[in-house]
């Protein structure tokens, strides 16, 4: 009896170091403090130029924050494409991170095809034949069409096979360029 109750004398005292050494350090360990980050401009177009983004860092309050409190990774990029930039604090802001995300858009650019629709005649005994132009900045070009009868070769000539029967059928015309969005432009096919 005697033993049992030493083991819990013991053991209730185990429980008060240990809560007062919790205790203890919870005071003394720091409490990991937030910052607020962005981008000065987080989204732009295309231009052909190297851009470098723009860090904006500041406590909760939003006083700027020096550069010794932090790190950015932040890199120099040209293409489009979404890009992320991480910044973690450092010192008493240690522990807290942000990611922002940084995007180049492709740029438009202009095309024109010099006809958008086109009628022939039916023909049974021969093939039909005409050729589009088109007028574009950058970019690769290529055609394709809904009917097998209705053939484009490179260089933007349409061929209409004999026989093929009347209705309108259709020519897509797409333009493809790195750091650029595709333009698709319809061209109309109509045989009578």
């Amino acid at each position: 009896m005697k033993s049992l109750k030493r083991i819990a004398l013991i053991f209730a005292s185990l429980m008060m170091i240990l809560s007062v050494s919790i205790s203890v350090y919870a005071k003394e360990s720091p409490a990991k403090t937030s910052f607020k980050a962005s981008l000065k401009q987080s989204v732009i177009t295309y231009d052909g130029k190297t851009h470098k983004p723009s860090v904006v860092v500041t406590d909760l309050k939003g006083k700027k924050l020096d550069k010794k409190y932090y790190t950015a990774n932040v890199k120099k990029v040209k293409n489009a494409g979404v890009y992320i930039v991480t910044v973690k604090g450092k010192g008493k802001y240690a522990g807290s991170v942000e990611k922002l995300t940084y995007k180049i858009n492709p740029k438009k650019q202009k095309v024109t095809v010099s006809k958008d629709k086109i009628t022939v005649k039916y023909n049974r005994r021969k093939a039909t034949s005409q050729t589009l132009k088109v007028s574009k900045q950058v970019g690769k070009v290529t055609y394709t069409t809904n009917s097998s009868k209705i053939r484009v070769n490179k260089n933007g000539r349409i061929t209409v096979a004999k026989g093929t029967k009347k209705g309108v059928y259709r020519v897509t015309v797409t333009v493809k360029a790195t750091n650029y969005r595709t333009v698709n432009k319809i061209v109309k096919i109509t045989v009578k």
